[in-house]
C-alpha cells in the first residue's frame, strides 16, 4: 500500500498539467477575491480544485493508457484505488489549503478537499476528462444552484456523505472494469 500509494504522490507531482491547474488556481482565486467580498473567493478556489482532481483521476486514460502500468504494479484495484485517493489528498492536499488561505477563509479546506474526491471519483467513473470536467462543472456551477434555488425545501445529502456514495461507486466500477 505504502509503495503504490509513493509511485502515485511521484506520478502526480511530475504532471505539467496539475502545476499549472494549481498556479492558475491561486492566480484566479487572488485576482478576484476583491471581485466578490458577498460571495467571496472560495468559489473560485472550488472550480480550481475541482478541474484538479478530475485531471489528476483522468490523466491515466489519455494517450498512452497510463492506467495498465498502475494496474500490472498493482493488480488488486481496490487497493489501488485507496492508494489514488491518499496520493490526491497528499499531493493536492497542499493546493486546496493555500486556495483557501488565499480566499480568506481556512476552514474551506476540508470541503475543497471534499470537492477534490468527488471530482476524481467522476472521473475515475467517466474515464474521460474532457466529459469529467464537463459534468462536475456543470454540476457545481449550474445544476446545484438551481435546486437550492428552485427547490430550498429538499434536503441535499451532506456532503460527505455525497463525496462517500461517489467515491464507493468510482470504486466498484473501478474494480469491475476492462481497461
Amino acid at each position: 500500500m505504502i509503495t503504490a500509494t509513493r509511485a502515485e504522490v511521484i506520478k502526480l507531482a511530475t504532471l505539467p498539467s496539475l502545476k499549472v491547474t494549481a498556479a492558475l488556481t491561486w492566480a484566479v482565486t487572488i485576482l478576484l477575491r476583491p471581485a466578490g467580498p458577498e460571495r467571496g473567493a472560495v468559489p473560485y478556489a472550488q472550480i480550481g480544485v475541482l478541474v484538479l482532481g478530475v485531471l489528476a483521476a483522468g490523466h491515466e486514460y489519455q494517450g498512452g493508457g497510463q492506467i495498465r502500468a498502475a494496474l500490472l504494479a498493482v493488480p488488486r484495484r481496490p487497493l489501488l484505488a485507496v492508494a489514488k485517493a491518499v496520493a490526491l489528498l497528499a499531493a493536492a492536499g497542499p493546493v486546496a489549503l493555500v486556495a483557501a488561505l488565499l480566499a480568506g477563509e481556512p476552514g474551506a479546506t476540508g470541503g475543497l478537499l471534499l470537492d477534490l474526491l468527488l471530482a476524481a471519483s467522476v472521473a475515475t467513473i467517466m474515464r474521460n476528462p474532457v466529459g469529467a470536467t464537463a459534468a462536475v462543472l456543470t454540476a457545481y456551477e449550474i445544476v446545484l444552484p438551481l435546486v437550492r434555488a428552485r427547490l430550498p425545501e429538499v434536503a441535499l445529502p451532506p456532503a460527505p456523505v455525497a463525496v462517500a456514495a461517489v467515491a464507493v461507486i468510482a470504486t466498484v466500477i473501478f474494480s469491475r472494469q476492462t481497461v
